[in-house]
């Protein structure tokens, strides 16, 4: 085959890795993913939860709070860290920092349920505990290791921060429980709810009836609920977002496109074909120094699976990637110095190969 017949065919498949991709169920996923994500960001008081970055702080609420942000910082490993510089020089302790540096980017709400969407909710609902458990492993080690006996001084917030959310919060609590009831609804597999996947009319199944029942409520409860200036603020926020990310996942999508047509699938398969601790290490490690945009880790690795992947390095891939990258580390090293960085590096690779192989075990 020629340069121009290679190109050509080179292009057809990523096109073809795009509109498969882009199938109607992870449309509505991701237009759902994006909402809930704008509505975080507009209606969840960012404030309120940086309070709890404060030295005085208890540091269990710290952890507990800088893990579960994670799903609000809809952000890659090297957007989220001007924030993690700010609260630094703020005196942020180094502990609660990491664990939210690890966290925003591996269990972001548009993430978990993309990931859901193209692997399974096996595989995200694995990938979100183990960023959760991880991210407060990780920022316990950092501080034991580099502030234990320190006592640090900063001021994050002064002054009354109000509420986490300005309106009832039951009604806040129903505005998002529906849209998650969406995503659950609309990426459920076969396998593990059958019930939703019933064929009821040429390719409809009971989760588009479901799905479509649950968005008529959110339109009713939006519209009794929010004021017009709420509502687009909202929309507006979630466009913002999807104009943002959803190009950079079409390049994830063409990327992985391509890798199906210039890595042989042999060499997938001798290197990260098997659950062992080599082919997870080297996931983790190949994963800590390649750049991912957020969401583009997904197709990625989805195209590595279908070459012969492993499952187990697979989800060492997906949790080390969007954490870490060479820019990462070189910003980190700056605000941090080059020993603490280079240790978190080591904790995230050592425990990305831990939960891959676990991971190997579980669902090989």
């Amino acid at each position: 085959m020629d340069i121009s017949g290679a190109l050509l065919y080179a292009l057809e498949v990523m096109l073809k890795t795009v509109f498969d991709y882009l199938n109607f169920n992870r449309l509505i996923a991701l237009t759902f993913s994006f909402l809930m994500a704008g509505g975080i960001a507009t209606m969840i008081n960012r404030r309120f939860i940086l309070k709890y970055f404060g030295p005085d702080t208890p540091k269990g609420i710290s952890y507990l709070v800088a893990a579960l942000s994670g799903c609000i910082l809809v952000v890659c490993s090297c957007t989220v860290l001007p924030l993690i510089s700010s609260l630094y020089k703020r005196g942020a302790s180094i502990g609660p920092l990491t664990t939210l540096l690890f966290s925003a980017p591996a269990i972001n709400i548009l993430a978990i349920f993309y990931s859901a969407a193209v692997f399974g909710w096996d595989i995200g609902f694995l990938r979100a505990l183990y960023a959760i458990i991880f991210s407060i492993l990780i920022g316990v080690t950092m501080e034991l290791l580099f502030e234990r006996g320190k006592k640090k001084e900063g001021k994050i917030l002064r002054g009354r921060v109000g509420s986490v959310t300005s309106r009832p919060w039951y009604q806040t609590v129903i505005f998002f429980l529906i849209q998650l009831l969406i995503l659950l609804t609309i990426t459920a597999s076969p396998k593990f709810m059958p019930f939703l996947n019933i064929p009821v009319y040429e390719g409809i199944l009971s989760k588009h009836v479901v799905t479509a029942l649950l968005i008529l409520l959110l339109v009713v409860v939006v519209k009794r609920w929010y004021k017009p200036e709420e509502i687009k603020s909202w929309l507006l926020e979630s466009y913002m977002l999807a104009r943002t990310l959803f190009p950079l996942l079409i390049i994830g999508v063409a990327i992985a496109g391509l890798i199906s047509v210039f890595i042989p699938p042999e060499y997938i398969s001798r290197y990260v074909g098997e659950n062992t601790i080599t082919s997870n290490f080297l996931a983790s490690l190949v994963g800590a120094l390649m750049y991912f945009a957020t969401l583009t880790e997904v197709p990625i690795v989805k195209t590595l699976m279908d070459l012969g992947m492993d499952v187990g390095p697979a989800m060492a891939l997906l949790l080390a990637g969007p954490s870490l990258s060479i820019p990462t580390v070189l910003t980190l090293s700056r605000i941090w110095g080059v020993v603490k960085t280079l240790t978190y590096l080591t904790l995230v690779v050592i425990l990305s190969t831990f939960a891959g192989y676990i991971t190997g075990i579980i669902l090989g």
